[in-house]
């Protein structure tokens, strides 16, 4: 990991370039703190990606402007240490809330996994497997029920069409003003 910096007209952009033997191109990102990122396969010179920030440069500034006027989800800030510790709550509060939500004789599931994942609540596979962010610990009990319920409905309908918002509906009412209040997080 090297630090390196461009200077374009007035602004001067500092960035991190990571080298990731998994990488076949060059991926710039803007983290929540406003760093920007560059992660690179080995066989590409700095000269290259130096290349590849400069012609960037307006929509790093862009994210940046953005980010600094969208503060990061309230969770955003959490670590691997933090996954360790949560993990098993998240899994006793899943499983309680799941199995409270499907009584019903006809929702069968797979697994239930707890995850860390980075830009997801929960997913549910075409197998019937759910899996959910262990962050939902730190959420209000009526979000933690919304998602659940969101995912249990996949089960039935694996989009996010009309009767799949009714199936939700039946369930958690006030559906779109919970969806909304979730993006907080």
């Amino acid at each position: 990991m090297t630090q390196s910096e461009i200077r374009m007209a007035q602004e001067q952009i500092q960035y991190e370039v990571r080298i990731s033997p998994r990488s076949r191109n060059l991926r710039l990102s803007v983290q929540h703190d406003c760093s920007v990122r560059v992660t690179k396969p080995a066989y590409i010179s700095e000269i290259v990606v130096e290349q590849f920030v400069a012609k960037h440069t307006d929509w790093i500034l862009k994210r940046i402007d953005y980010i600094q006027k969208h503060p990061a989800p309230l969770l955003a800030h959490f670590s691997a240490r933090d996954y360790r510790l949560h993990k098993e709550k998240a899994r006793a509060l899943v499983h309680e809330r799941v199995y409270f939500f499907a009584e019903k004789p006809t929702c069968t599931f797979g697994s239930i996994r707890i995850g860390n994942q980075k830009s997801r609540w929960g997913s549910c596979s075409r197998r019937g497997n759910l899996n959910f962010n262990y962050k939902i610990v730190f959420l209000p009990k009526e979000l933690q029920d919304y998602i659940v319920v969101h995912e249990l409905c996949h089960l039935k309908e694996m989009n996010h069409s009309e009767r799949f918002w009714a199936h939700v509906a039946s369930e958690i009412p006030n559906w779109k003003q919970l969806k909304k209040e979730l993006k907080k997080y």
